[in-house]
């Protein structure tokens, strides 16, 4: 077999494709050769492809973005780091410092139990040790409220029910083939297994609407592993779905949104390497669909992921940062991907190989580098600023504010983007002002 399937699991994802990305009436592969197709469809199963031009494109300039400044990662953040800043009480102090730091460096894994639950909201940043005893236990009786919910429904209720007998179905078939090479989970009757079950089908119980979707196996695993505890690690895990969710509605909105969000900031950052993938028909960069579905969860070794979802649940540099690590990653393959002049198939194959063999530290400071020169642009497109959340200078901005310790969540307030930003170029350095309008690029937008 050429390639080994991509997405293969995310079927009732993947259903959904040809509906979210393509407007009714369009002719569909009218120009593709049908091996190429086949190809397609093992990367991303049921999904059709649209050779003519995307309607509703925004004419935008383009901008002369001036050199790419060096940046350089930090280590991670220490125990003795972290309990210097809380204070007796037990809430936490310095937040900007403290998510500035593991942006940097990300945390030691003897941290990440206690520190995850602070970047996943599970925590308030102002809570005392008190208060998080407090609100544990709530979160313990509402768990098990929900999970006895399941475990109460007898054989013959299930039998009238296909929506719960589906989920139970799914949801043991992905468990029994996540991350099975790691510790924490190989071997049979392993009760890390056990745990990802139940999580699961406690959350079909707190989500009703959206039940259990293949994948969402992958973001709980490592959530899981970290946390060493079932109740811990739901709430996390209902965390990170507040954040993944579009990403597994039927309607595919926050796929349709990323797929042409990357495209945006791909053009602005390499126009040439754009118009390549164009021409290969390519452009609708398909091939990093598995990287937005579960933010590079089966790219990376695991541990990687582990720095990787820290270092974007900060909210630092910017918003949509993981968008940044896609292009990051693209840009250390262009080269060898215009030199070879790979095709449309051998763009997929190449791509899906790239899988366990990223630098997580190249990739992080690449693209913390993209976000600096990014910024550092005068007069930068408005689509542009609108995806990475830059506000125009001396407009008041709605999501300006301050970065309270009580505004939980892995998302940072604009202004504290804005001072990270500021304090990697103090003299600004990084700045600079020949920034001219050159040639019109084409933005794709979702209509």
């Amino acid at each position: 077999m050429i390639l080994t399937t991509t997405l293969g699991g995310f079927s009732k994802v993947t259903n959904y494709l040809y509906g979210a990305f393509h407007s009714p009436g369009t002719e569909i592969l009218q120009h593709r050769p049908d091996a190429e197709v086949g190809h397609l469809d093992d990367i991303i199963p049921g999904l059709d492809i649209n050779q003519q031009d995307e309607p509703g494109f925004e004419v935008i300039t383009r901008m002369d973005l001036g050199e790419r400044p060096a940046v350089r990662r930090g280590e991670p953040l220490g125990m003795d780091d972290w309990n210097q800043n809380m204070d007796p009480e037990g809430r936490m102090i310095n937040v900007s410092y403290l998510r500035r730091a593991i942006f940097k460096g990300g945390m030691c894994h003897a941290l990440r139990k206690e520190g995850w639950k602070f970047l996943l909201s599970y925590f308030p940043w102002d809570s005392t040790r008190e208060e998080r005893r407090s609100l544990t236990q709530r979160k313990t009786d509402e768990y098990f409220r929900m999970k006895l919910q399941w475990k109460s429904v007898s054989e013959e209720q299930e039998k009238r029910n296909s929506r719960l007998r589906d989920h139970r179905s799914l949801i043991e078939k992905d468990v029994n083939r996540t991350d099975r090479t790691n510790p924490f989970y190989e071997g049979a009757d392993n009760p890390g297994l056990v745990l990802l079950h139940d999580i699961l089908r406690t959350y079909c119980m707190y989500d009703f609407d959206l039940g259990y979707v293949q994948g969402m196996s992958d973001l709980l695993s490592p959530i899981l592993f970290v946390m060493e505890n079932e109740v811990d690690a739901f709430w996390c895990f209902v965390s990170f779905m507040d954040q993944m969710h579009q990403n597994f509605e039927e309607q595919m909105q926050g796929m349709k949104t990323q797929l042409a969000q990357l495209s945006t900031l791909l053009q602005l950052l390499d126009i040439t390497f754009w118009n390549y993938l164009g021409n290969q028909d390519s452009g609708h960069l398909y091939f990093c669909f598995r990287w937005l579905l579960i933010r590079f969860k089966r790219e990376l070794i695991f541990h990687d992921v582990l720095r990787l979802w820290e270092v974007i649940w900060t909210g630092l540099p910017c918003q949509n940062f993981h968008l940044l690590v896609c292009c990051a990653v693209l840009d250390s393959e262009k080269q060898k991907i215009m030199e070879e002049q790979y095709s449309f198939n051998e763009i997929l194959k190449h791509v899906n190989e790239l899988s366990m063999k990223l630098d997580i530290r190249v990739i992080l400071q690449k693209a913390e580098a993209m976000c600096l020169q990014l910024k550092s642009c005068k007069d930068l497109p408005s689509p542009v600023m609108e995806i990475l959340g830059f506000s125009n200078p001396g407009t008041p901005s709605s999501s300006r504010s301050q970065d309270r310790p009580d505004s939980p969540g892995p998302s940072a307030s604009s202004e504290n983007q804005q001072d990270f930003l500021d304090d990697l170029s103090p003299d600004g350095n990084n700045r600079h002002s020949g920034a001219t309008a050159r040639n019109v690029y084409r933005s794709a937008h979702v209509s």
